[in-house]
């Protein structure tokens, strides 16, 4: 998103410092029997981060994101990316599309009136039944209406003459019920003096909001009585404090709201903000806008699931006012949802949000932190050093979702920054393809200090199918980490049994940069004492990303699964005889192929068996590249049916590090892909 408008306002909000903290060698503990739940890969998702034409499929399936945000339509906030050929495009691969309406509007939103907005909602509702879309995550209905929602208030009401004077209309003489819109963020109760058409002043007492209009609004009902026909109704400076002013309601006034910038002002100030309500913003509150938003989007489609609010920064009494008011108009929204832009303290903003849960007795909802990257933002985007604190706090608390930012604006459809180009990765690419790679269930890390942004943190899964877990860490060290993996499944052993440790270092200079491989830091046999290992590692930088692999000693690792390579336009199928019990079929198109990422010592010939069916009953054939290199013909003769394997040998000339294996539908005939070994 266009992030200059909100800039200043954000660094307003958030503390960010140049100075990075000196840390102590850091002490890291996983807990490989404490299960989080199964694996989902929440934070690998991005906004912007795929769009029509780019990048290239092999470059995002091996994500494996939950969920991606992309715009509703392309041509008005940005020039591509439409939500629907996206969704259409990404759904073979298992991904989510969350869809951004806001991205309807030009500008920083040029938002104009209700009924325009719900004429874009019911299109934008109709066009994904129409394209028979099942993998629509939900629809977040704006976009940091902290920042961009259109509202003014009077504020500086703070002198002897200060004064906000309403003139109201309403139809006969008597008492009206009026809710004055305000905030006062004295941090105690303060007071205006209002009079009603010139008559003796009385005082209004306004309860402490916790902070002003920037941040925390508030509402209180009084009564007045009032002639038939034009009025005058004066807020002015009271006795006590100080308070702001966005609008009154007087029920059974016509109209019912008042818009305090528009009426007559004495020695105050009109400001903006994402809080209050304006002609600009069609006289309506975000939350109002909200509310009114999620009952047409249900009223469109029942199922649909709404986002909201999407704040650019968590706010205690932002979300309490919000979400409080949409519990009364039954519009809370179906997924809770904020941006991470900055290092606040994650895990306080989400235990702080769980509690306003509980105290307004509502269900927890799913939460999608549907924008994040580090405290210098841009810099900061894919960078395993700064993503790696977020990803572990994300998945230690069971957020749902969790898309990086789009902060290079020039540069759409690069994964959220982890594509040094159009079409190369770079190192922050290969620690979110090692995220990609966990499957089974996430289990319990701890870290130095569970709180700290910047600091040393880790995630970690176990996988008792295909008998291995891993662990995923980066962050503020003073390049020495001890890693304590402990509570080991029965499939690694017992005491006195070895396990083999591989960690894998991912450097990262900058996001232009190509990394075209990543590095063995060491590797090992370790032996399990008192159901644990320690693993020390020095060396280490804050840039870079690392990962800690285990595997039960003697376990081959040169055998590579089709199921678990990336795999597009094809199916995955089970079998009693497929090594794993699933193999890859139906590669019958000419996009249809498997990508294998095959780590080996050094630069050399290899051996490569392929473990294949042919049902065909003669000779079928495959192509076979290899790091982007030219294409070569593998013939697999007939094997005794489809699910029934044999195998072929052939040579590859493979480099020290990681390497792409590809195999792709041939000229003749069919195959079926078992696995593939390394000798």
């Amino acid at each position: 998103m266009k992030k200059a408008a909100i800039l200043s306002s954000l660094m307003m909000m958030f503390s960010l410092s140049a100075v990075v903290p000196a840390y102590a060698a850091s002490a890291l503990t996983v807990d490989l029997s404490s299960v989080i739940g199964p694996v989902t890969h929440g934070a690998a998702g991005s906004l912007f981060g795929i769009i029509e034409n780019q990048p290239d499929n092999n470059l995002f399936i091996p994500l494996h994101a939950k969920a991606y945000n992309n715009p509703a339509v392309s041509g008005y906030q940005q020039p591509w990316g439409a939500a629907i050929p996206v969704a259409q495009r990404i759904a073979p691969s298992g991904s989510q599309m969350s869809i951004r309406l806001a991205d309807w509007f030009t500008g920083w939103y040029d938002y104009t009136n209700l009924t325009d907005w719900f004429n874009k909602l019911t299109t934008t509702v109709n066009d994904v039944k129409a394209a028979g879309l099942t993998n629509v995550y939900g629809y977040e209905l704006w976009n940091e209406p902290d920042g961009t929602w259109k509202g003014k208030y009077v504020g500086g009401i703070d002198t002897s003459s200060s004064y906000v004077q309403f003139t109201v209309t309403v139809p006969t003489t008597k008492a009206y019920t009026i809710n004055i819109r305000y905030a006062n963020g004295t941090g105690a109760a303060s007071t205006h003096n209002m009079s009603v058409n010139g008559g003796s002043a009385a005082a209004i007492t306004y309860p402490n909001t916790g902070g002003w209009f920037n941040s925390s609004p508030g509402s209180l009902t009084t009564t007045v009585n009032l002639n038939a026909g034009s009025n005058t109704i004066r807020l002015a400076k009271g006795t006590t404090g100080y308070a702001e002013i966005d609008y009154i309601d007087i029920t059974g006034g016509s109209p019912v709201r008042y818009e305090a910038e528009n009426a007559v002002i004495s020695n105050s100030t009109i400001y903006n903000s994402g809080y209050t309500s304006s002609n600009a913003s069609g006289n309506l509150t975000f939350r109002e806008f909200f509310s009114q938003t999620y009952a047409k989007l249900k009223q469109l489609d029942s199922t649909a699931k709404a986002i909201g609010p999407s704040f650019a920064g968590y706010g205690h009494n932002a979300m309490q006012d919000f979400m409080a008011y949409q519990k009364s108009q039954n519009t809370v929204p179906d997924i809770a949802s904020w941006h991470q832009l900055g290092n606040e303290n994650f895990t306080a903003n989400f235990n702080d949000y769980r509690l306003i849960e509980t105290s307004l007795g509502l269900t927890a909802r799913p939460i999608s932190i549907n924008e994040y990257s580090g405290a210098a933002w841009l810099d900061d985007e894919g960078k395993p050093g700064v993503t790696a604190p977020l990803i572990a706090k994300f998945e230690r608390l069971k957020v749902d979702t969790a898309m990086q930012s789009y902060w290079d604006v020039p540069n759409p459809g690069r994964l959220g920054t982890l594509l040094s180009s159009a079409t190369q990765r770079n190192g922050g690419w290969w620690f979110y393809k090692w995220y990609g790679d966990m499957s089974g269930n996430m289990v319990t890390t701890t870290p130095p200090n569970v709180n700290d942004m910047l600091a040393l943190d880790a995630f970690a899964n176990v996988d008792s199918t295909r008998q291995y877990a891993s662990v995923l860490f980066g962050g503020v060290t003073d390049g020495s980490i001890n890693a304590t993996i402990k509570n080991f499944p029965s499939f690694f052993g017992t005491n006195g049994s070895k396990v083999h440790v591989r960690v894998d270092w991912t450097p990262f200079v900058n996001r232009g940069t190509a990394v075209n491989t990543t590095n063995t830091l060491l590797e090992g046999d370790y032996t399990i004492a008192n159901n644990q290992i320690s693993v020390p590692m020095t060396g280490l930088y804050n840039n870079d990303g690392y990962r800690i692999y285990i595997t039960p000693y003697g376990q081959a690792a040169n055998v590579y699964e089709a199921e678990n390579a990336a795999v597009n336009h094809a199916n995955i199928a089970t079998g009693s005889n497929a090594s794993g019990s699933k193999y890859v079929a139906q590669m019958d198109y000419s996009d249809s192929y498997i990508d294998f990422y095959v780590k080996v010592p050094t630069t050399k010939s290899y051996t490569m068996t392929i473990r294949y069916a042919n049902g065909t009953g003669s000779n079928s054939t495959q192509s076979l590249a290899y790091n982007g290199g030219a294409f070569s013909t593998v013939t697999y003769p007939a094997t005794a049916g489809w699910g029934q394997f044999g195998t072929v040998n052939v040579n590859v000339n493979l480099t020290a590090g990681d390497n792409i294996i590809r195999l792709t539908k041939g000229s003749t005939g069919y195959a079926e892909i078992d696995n593939i070994t390394i000798n």
